[in-house]
Parts: structure tokens; sequence; C-alpha cells
């Protein structure tokens, strides 16, 4: 087998191997596998089953497989519907962090920013990048949420809002100092006045 052609002998090796170890030998009266395993391989020709030739007409066999393959329907690939997720603040927000597409030094953040929006589009940004006006895809820009931002919105909260939900402390609820046993004296910082122990 493998004399033929010597250059690719590892492909042969597999079954030669099989071989070995599926031969009875004379001197033990087993096989190899026997020995290791406790059993006889499983040869590739008993893993499927012989067919009588008799029970199958060539002729038949062909001209029920030609018409199953007929009947077969192509089934049309599916496309799913590309969605991409845009964020919603994209079209109200006055900075946006850009994505660095380049490859990134260790520790470097995938973001850089926040540029404040000059120009918006469906598909791109207009931003001020270090006094530079440079238009951006919108795929790369994410928005950039900024303390002003945070300010009106509980601006906006609280005129809804007239009762809150922690009342101020009463002068009352401010303890004495805590004194340990050693004689020290602990006391809680002003802003954890109003709980208690």
């Amino acid at each position: 087998m493998a004399q033929n052609d010597t250059s690719k002998w590892s492909e042969y090796l597999p079954l030669i191997l099989l071989g070995i170890r599926s031969t009875i030998k004379e001197d033990l009266g087993c096989t190899p596998a026997q020995l290791v395993y406790g059993t006889n391989l499983t040869l590739p020709g008993q893993l499927v089953p012989s067919a009588d030739s008799t029970d199958v007409n060539i002729a038949d066999f062909t001209n029920r497989l030609t018409r199953q393959m007929l009947q077969l329907q192509p089934t049309a690939p599916r496309q799913s519907p590309r969605r991409d997720q845009i964020n919603k603040h994209l079209q109200t927000c006055k900075f946006v962090f850009i994505r660095v597409d380049a490859i990134r030094k260790g520790l470097q953040p995938p973001y850089e920013g926040p540029f404040q929006v000059i120009k918006r589009s469906d598909k791109h940004f207009t931003v001020n990048k270090n006094g530079k006006r440079e238009t951006i895809s919108i795929d790369r820009i994410k928005p950039a949420y900024t303390d002003n931002d945070f300010e009106s919105t509980s601006a906006a909260a609280q005129s809804n809002n007239q009762t809150s939900e922690f009342p101020p402390p009463a002068p009352s609820l401010i303890l004495p100092p805590y004194q340990t046993r050693s004689g020290r004296q602990i006391s809680k910082p002003a802003r954890y006045v109003h709980f208690e122990d």
C-alpha cells in the first residue's frame, strides 16, 4: 500500500496500525487489541451491514432516487433584516465619544472624547475634534452624558416631584458622639448622621 507512494506514508499509517492491532499473533493466540482492551476491535467492514445484492434492483433504485430528487424543492436562503442598534440619545446629545478602530495598546481606552457635535445626519456626525471639524460614521460613536444633562434631568424630576423620599434630618436626630469601652469617642460623619445604628 504505502510502498507505491512514499511521500504520503502518514496517510496510510492508521490503516496499517489497525491491521497490526487486529491480526491474531500465532505465539499468543490472540490479537494485541484483545490484550489491551479485552475485546476485539470493530473493523470498518463490520460497521456497515452487508446488503445482499439479490435484494436490490439497481434500475428500480435509480428510478426511485431520481423521482425523489425531482420532488425536492430548494429552500430559499433566509435573509434576516439587519437592524443596527442606534442609540436614541444620539439625536439629542451635545457630546459624543468616538471609538478607536486602530489596534490599541494595553490599557488604552476603546473610546476617545467627549467631542462636541457640530452637525448631524442619518449616517455621520460632524464633530469638533481638537479644534478640527471631522466627519465620523454613526457606527463609531456613542453619546456622552455630561453633568449638565444629569442636572437638567434631576431638576425636571424635582419640579415634578415636590416631595422628597428622604426628609431632611431633624436636629433632634443628631446624636452625641459614641464612646467606646476604652474611652475613645467616635462620631459619625455628617453625611451619615440621619442613619440609625
